[in-house]
């Protein structure tokens, strides 16, 4: 996120700007969200991790079966999922409707490598 007061990068879930103290949209409870990033279990490929970005920002690696949360305010959010190979991107929207996204991912096996695939996308309010 940036920051709308000073224009610093503002870290992912903050409430107030760790520059100049202004406060995010995120201090606002009934404007913002929450997305989830779900790693199935698999046998194959379990060994390789994902790491995932949100607006450019790192959320952290994901493992076999792990899961990855992070607060988010309304409207549209890049997805960047990373591997040994071509990265997947995807844009969510959240909003007063879609207060949440949940991303299941799971790895697509190539003959050295896997790179993340994206198994479905489930909205809730």
């Amino acid at each position: 996120m940036i920051c709308l007061n000073c224009g610093c990068k503002v870290n992912l879930g903050a409430k107030f700007c760790s520059n100049c103290g202004f406060p995010t949209k995120l201090s606002d409870e009934n404007t913002s969200g929450e997305i989830n990033i779900i790693r199935e279990s698999k046998v194959f490929g379990f060994a390789i991790p994902f790491t995932v970005y949100i607006d450019d920002s790192q959320l952290g690696t994901l493992k076999n079966g792990t899961t990855l949360t992070s607060k988010v305010s309304y409207g549209f959010h890049e997805i960047k999922l990373t591997s040994t190979e071509k990265a997947v991107i995807e844009e969510i929207n959240i909003n007063e409707n879609q207060k949440s996204a949940s991303i299941y991912i799971a790895p697509k096996i190539g003959i050295i490598t896997a790179r993340p695939s994206i198994k479905k996308i489930e909205y809730g309010n």
